[in-house]
């Protein structure tokens, strides 16, 4: 379920009575400098020479072992507010100048992201979705990271390829974002790759059960969606890790909590009058205090 609107989530919600809530999603602590929406969410930041020189041999490695015909190499280092990161960039130029690839490091220089540029569905013949998960693999292992186990494989409507993400698990249960995703064109061949693995908080000691998170959303929901809470209900609830956010309170940080939490995530679907202005939302129940972390809209 992510056709979420991110930024306009407060407009779809305009005219529920969802100010209580504020006071009961305590936001996370802002940094001294957080991002704010609507503002840049990256920018340069100093790096010595040496540094961006590893950085740009990093890519120039990388982009030949995913056959991606880089020549010239250009490394910047960024602080991303919005992700709470600071990484290497690399813009990956062929001989004519062109840019062919961008390719993202760690500071300890693992790959965070690469991806070729340009519309290159290769000439080969289309895999299938069993076939695709060795070429997969075999990029994973090109760009130095391990992966394990049965991975989700999707056709990817917008390049007509494929898919292919290994999700991070932690505490027997997913982490929402985190993990290995690969793209690939329709012959197998490399379109992208990203790599996700942030901060997890400490497991609560006692953590509330699924019968509980229910009944706490369901509660909610009566602040939330006043008269209309009847035309919401329930359709899943499972626990997953999650980025704290603030979108029944906008009083805390523009972006997500740098640092994941261990949450009951409680979907509701919309019925009648209420789907006219919301088709789905979640409320993130905290596993530990049962207190809300945020949540998402579908429009």
């Amino acid at each position: 379920m992510h056709t979420t609107v991110l930024r306009s989530r407060r407009m779809a919600l305009t005219g529920l009575a969802i100010a209580a809530l504020f006071a009961i999603g305590a936001g996370p602590g802002q940094a001294a400098d957080p991002f704010v929406a609507g503002g840049r969410s990256s920018r340069p930041v100093a790096a010595q020479a040496d540094q961006l020189a590893r950085a740009e041999s990093r890519a120039r490695a990388l982009t030949a072992a995913l056959g991606i015909p880089g020549t010239s190499h250009r490394a910047t280092r960024l602080d991303d507010r919005f992700e709470h990161r600071v990484y290497d960039e690399v813009t990956s130029f062929d001989g004519d100048g062109r840019e062919v690839a961008i390719s993202r490091f760690e500071l300890d220089g693992t790959v965070a992201m690469a991806v070729g540029l340009g519309w290159r569905p290769g000439t080969g013949r289309a895999v299938d979705s069993v076939d695709v998960v060795r070429p997969a693999v075999a990029v994973t292992r090109a760009a130095g990271l391990a992966v394990s186990g049965q991975p989700e494989v999707r056709s990817s409507a917008g390049s007509s390829g494929w898919s292919i993400a290994w999700t991070r698990r932690a505490d027997g249960a997913p982490v929402r974002g985190d993990g290995v995703r690969v793209l690939l064109w329709p012959d197998g061949s490399f379109h992208g790759l990203t790599r996700s693995d942030r901060p997890l908080a400490t497991v609560p000691t006692r953590t509330i059960n699924a019968g509980e998170a229910r009944a706490t959303a369901e509660s909610l929901a009566v602040t939330l969606f006043g008269a209309a809470h009847a035309e919401a209900r329930i359709i899943s609830v499972e626990r997953a890790w999650i980025a704290p956010n603030d979108t029944f309170g906008p009083a805390g940080p523009d972006a997500p909590a740098a640092t994941l939490r261990l949450a009951w995530i409680v979907r509701f679907e919309s019925r009648g009058a209420l789907a006219e202005r919301l088709r789905m939302v979640e409320l993130w129940i905290d596993a530990g205090s049962g207190s809300l972390l945020g949540g998402d809209v579908v429009e």
